[in-house]
């Protein structure tokens, strides 16, 4: 067989006679010299972007957006500054999405990682993983996330003279805790948790993403998802959500804070980990293709079984019912919504690719936007939906602005909320040809 022949449009300036090399390693052809690779990956590596989940991953991320501006206008819940007055309509949208908007993204997450290890070996994937998630929480936590701490203290009564003096205070460990995780001081991660705890899920998942990649891990892993295959039998994996839940929410149900938030912990993992075991599988998405109607209906059986289920009552037997009916609600709204976004979504446009990149800076600057705009809008005498829009609407046109004409244009900026850098070709640069799997 011949070998892969990557061209270049000049060799090295230093070293002309280095212009190919062939090394059979991980069944990839490299060029290599100190930090440059160049990299061709086989046919047998090659894996076709999923565009339906890259939709999927916009659309949940924008409708988590406006879910966040309608929990300042709620009273079955908390968030960081809300009016004091709350709308029906608004309860029951957030509500709503609160059942299945976060599982839905860690299966994307999930699935996202089995494009993110591709030809990656570990310490490769945790490098990767660190630049895309540690550097814009680490960011986020002490850049972003103070300024929004400042509208919510004043909010709540807090007075301070200036920005300046809510800083000084904010840092004197003199004053004792203002707000934030404790550990961290007042420092806290606010809507940042879903990317903590997805670096966590990276980490600890490696040993088990590796294996999957050895030979008997393919195996397992078909065999797997080979007997999940058949309709109905992929619902066989809610069970080990629901006894997470039952065995873990009354022990440990904190809020997003890894001290003790286990039940959540656990919850969203193993939805992690189950994005990563349907998107290895061709006919575990065509099967959840097929069943999208049948999830879709169970969906909303078991959303009003919920709803009239609901009670105050204390009781083992409404506590069983709670969250049995509250797991298998998110999980049939997960399974409808892949299976219909696999039916319909799975399309490339321009506008998805701008919406690709930018989806991950939007979704870390949005709630610094929508705390400051929501502070001021509260105030206005306007009917509680006219304000709810005024939120969200000018909180999206406003973060895409920051993104469009701040944040993408420079390469710094770009590492901050963990981006790939924009590289420039210069004259005599050898231009690398890379085909990825997305």
């Amino acid at each position: 067989m011949q070998p892969d022949i990557l061209k270049v449009e000049k060799p090295f300036v230093s070293f002309p006679f280095v212009t190919k090399l062939n090394l059979n390693y991980y069944n990839e052809t490299y060029i290599r010299f100190n930090y440059l690779v160049i990299r061709k990956m086989s046919k047998s590596q090659k894996r076709e972007r999923r565009y339906d989940l890259d939709w999927l991953k916009v659309i949940a991320i924008i409708l988590l957006l406006y879910f966040h501006a309608g929990m300042v206008f709620i009273s079955w819940s908390w968030y960081f500054i809300q009016d004091s007055v709350s709308d029906p309509f608004l309860d029951i949208f957030t509500e709503f999405l609160s059942h299945w908007r976060m599982p839905l993204l860690f299966v994307i997450s999930g699935a996202g990682t089995l494009f993110a290890f591709g030809y990656r070996n570990g310490f490769q994937y945790f490098r990767e993983r660190s630049s895309r998630l540690l550097i814009p929480l680490a960011f986020g936590m002490f850049i972003l996330i103070p300024h929004q701490q400042y509208f919510e203290l004043i909010k709540q009564g807090w007075e301070f003279s200036s920005y300046l003096d809510f800083k000084q205070r904010f840092l004197n460990p003199s004053e004792g805790k203002i707000y934030g995780l404790g550990i961290l001081g007042n420092f806290s991660w606010h809507h940042l948790w879903f990317i903590g705890y997805l670096f966590i899920y990276s980490v600890i998942g490696i040993p088990l993403f590796t294996f999957f990649r050895s030979e008997n891990g393919k195996n397992l892993l078909k065999i797997i998802t080979d007997f999940l295959v058949p309709v109905f039998r992929i619902n066989l994996l809610v069970i080990p959500l629901v006894i997470a839940q039952i065995l873990l929410r009354d022990k440990f149900s904190g809020f997003h804070n890894l001290v003790d938030d286990g039940a959540n912990f656990v919850y969203f993992f193993i939805f992690f980990c189950y994005g990563y075991l349907i998107c290895s599988s061709e006919k575990l998405w065509e099967s959840l293709k097929d069943q999208r109607l049948t999830s879709l209906i169970l969906a909303i059986t078991f959303t009003v079984i919920h709803i009239f289920t609901k009670n105050n009552d204390n009781t083992s037997s409404a506590y069983f019912i709670y969250w049995i009916t509250e797991t298998l609600l998110a999980w049939f709204w997960v399974l409808s919504i892949l299976g219909y976004g696999r039916r319909y979504l799975n399309v490339k446009s321009k506008l998805l690719s701008y919406a690709t990149e930018g989806i991950y800076p939007l979704y870390i600057i949005h709630q610094s936007v929508l705390i400051v705009v929501a502070f001021y809008v509260i105030q206005l005498d306007q009917p509680v939906l006219i304000k709810f829009m005024i939120i969200g609407n000018t909180t999206l046109l406003g973060s895409l602005a920051i993104y469009e004409f701040i944040i993408r244009r420079f390469n710094f900026l770009r590492v901050l909320f963990g981006m790939k850098l924009i590289k420039k070709e210069k004259a005599g640069e050898i231009k690398l040809i890379e085909q990825s799997s997305g």
